[in-house]
């Protein structure tokens, strides 16, 4: 399959990254059995950062892949990973399984965030769906807005909130516990990981304020106008981490994590009105 000339202009990395995925489902599939590539995420929001972003797809097949083309859909991610340190990271389901609810789906094929393939269930394709049916990018099949694409506004608000009430207050609990001793040693992962709990928090705060979705790095300027100037500082120490603008702020790691922890601790209890227990 090719890709399709939509007039959207994908980043080079990212349509050679498309280009080598599509390349090796023609070496490894039957033909005909995948029917679309579609992109969500950071990048159909306009945000692609070098080295930081990575690249969510999701694939529709024709059918239920038999345990066989699970296999080789294993291959073709196994493949991927080997090709580039840029993660790949994507559902395969039916075109078809856009019009219902991605909860009441069987357990799908997936390359996941962990550069891990696996065959489960993902709550975050409540994600996927409505991020496919405002922004999504089609690569090649149907163009997006020909296909029927579930949504609810109110179910999205719910998963969000119950995101920031679960995963992120457990990361604001682990902070007020954690040294600098216990972040990543390599510092690409270390700036990554703390440019991730201010960015990515404050990115679902926005979803719930504006009702609108976007990238890490415009929620991050969003929070700049919208957040009291005492979360300036390290609001703008996460966009330099992701972005590699301008200088650090910071001198005392223990003081940008102490920074870090009181945002979460911030965000979680604006947007779950309870308490963050350290």
């Amino acid at each position: 399959m090719a890709i399709a000339e939509s007039g959207v202009v994908l980043p080079g990395a990212v349509r050679g990254l498309c280009e080598r995925f599509l390349g090796l489902v023609e070496e490894e599939l039957p033909a005909g059995l995948l029917t679309g590539l579609y992109l969500h995420g950071g990048v159909v929001f306009g945000e692609w950062v070098p080295r930081e972003s990575d690249v969510d797809y999701l694939a529709t097949l024709r059918r239920r892949p038999e345990a066989d083309e699970v296999e080789a859909l294993r291959r073709v991610h196994e493949q991927m990973v080997a090709y580039s340190p840029i993660r790949f990271d994507g559902q395969f389901v039916l075109a078809e399984d856009l019009a219902e609810d991605p909860r009441t789906l069987p357990p799908t094929p997936a390359s996941i965030h962990t550069r891990e393939f696996v065959v489960g269930h993902s709550p975050t394709l409540i994600i996927v769906w409505h991020e496919l049916a405002r922004a999504g990018i089609t690569v090649t099949g149907p163009d997006l807005s020909t296909l029927k694409i579930w949504t609810d506004e109110q179910a999205l608000r719910e998963y969000t909130v119950n995101n920031l009430d679960t995963y992120w207050r457990g990361n604001a609990e682990g902070l007020t516990r954690a040294t600098p001793a216990d972040l990543p040693v390599d510092k690409d992962e270390r700036d990554a990981l703390l440019s991730h709990c201010i960015l990515a928090s404050v990115r679902l705060h926005h979803l719930l304020v504006t009702g609108e979705m976007t990238a890490k790095c415009r929620a991050g300027r969003w929070a700049l106008t919208q957040y009291d100037e005492r979360w300036h500082r390290v609001l703008e120490e996460g966009l330099h981490l992701r972005e590699g603008s301008g200088v650090s702020q910071y001198v005392d790691e223990t003081e940008l994590m102490a920074d870090t922890r009181d945002l979460l601790v911030h965000v979680v209890e604006t947007t779950t009105g309870k308490p963050v227990v350290g």
